[in-house]
């Protein structure tokens, strides 16, 4: 629900929400700028020129500029690199303007440096945009990991601490599990919530301390909070509505990204030519001495 009034269906979470997947689903011969482009124009009923307009100022945003006339490529292909590529993956997202952007483990494959610029820029769309971020992370860096607002730890399926990030670490502390001087508090948390299957008595009895002392801590506040913090949502939308490009437009789009791979990638092309060549020439050899099917019944009857 979006402030627990308007339900999360198809075309509500399309009109208001993004989800960056954790590996970069790109088209690999696509530019930057092509790529931010082509989503634009499958998802905004807007003119061109304001379309283009929009496109530049995310490549801006994301800091793409050096490299906007590149092509993505692929693992196989490199040509940006992986933060680059993982910026390109949100720009794509964010041509909608979404209010709520979800990404799954954003980070994930990147060194520290490229990591901490990724968690940098999601903090600045938060800051600039008033975009709701959320994100899954894989041991963040304690810098990376003080950027974020509120973070939300679990284990075994139990809420175990939810609000400010800061905080938590005064939280571990008041349970008497102090973080250690000097440790990067993503780490101890992941060490202190680590439970190993099949369970063992001692995890069961640490799974539930440690939700027992978030029930008495936690989440009488985070149940308060709730009803006040509210995501920007136009209530008078029409949930029906179709925001985005219509048949044509889309078909267009779709035949120009493939009238393009095959510029950039012609021995693909000729392979594919081939294939289909070859795969005739066979079937016509298999088939060519069938003949037609004869005539089983004639106008007086069954034929002998």
């Amino acid at each position: 629900m979006f402030n627990d009034t308007i339900p999360v269906k198809k075309a509500v979470f399309g009109r208001f929400g993004a989800y960056v997947c954790s590996d970069d689903a790109l088209f690999a011969w696509f530019t930057a700028r092509e790529a931010l482009t082509f989503s634009a124009r499958l998802k905004l009923k807007i003119p061109d020129e304001e379309q283009d307009k929009l496109v530049e100022k995310i490549i801006f945003d994301l800091g793409l500029t050096m490299v906007a006339g590149s092509q993505i490529g692929s693992v196989m292909r490199k040509v940006l690199s992986g933060g680059e590529r993982k910026r390109c993956a949100i720009g794509v997202e964010l041509v909608s303007e979404p209010s709520v952007l979800m990404l799954d483990d954003p980070t994930a494959g990147l060194d520290s440096f490229k990591a901490f610029g990724i968690v940098q820029l999601l903090n600045r769309l938060a800051r600039t945009k008033g975009t709701t971020v959320l994100s899954t992370i894989n041991q963040p860096s304690s810098e990376s990991f003080f950027y974020f607002d509120k973070l939300i730890l679990m284990t075994d399926g139990h809420i175990v601490y939810q609000g400010d990030a800061k905080k938590s670490v005064d939280h571990f502390k008041l349970i008497n599990r102090p973080i250690p001087r000097f440790a990067n508090p993503a780490d101890y948390f992941m060490k202190v919530l680590t439970v190993r299957y099949p369970k063992r008595p001692e995890d069961e009895a640490n799974v539930a301390d440690l939700a027992r002392h978030y029930r008495t801590l936690n989440e009488g506040s985070v149940k308060a909070e709730m009803k006040i913090v509210k995501v920007p949502v136009n209530l008078e939308f029409d949930p029906d509505a179709n925001m985005m490009a219509d048949t044509t437009t889309q078909i267009r789009w779709l035949f120009n990204r493939s009238w393009l791979f095959a510029q950039r990638e012609p021995r693909l092309t000729k392979a594919k030519f081939l294939q289909n060549f070859v795969t005739a020439v066979f079937m016509l050899t298999v088939f060519s001495g069938l003949g037609f099917p004869t005539k089983l019944v004639d106008d007086n009857g069954p034929s002998n």
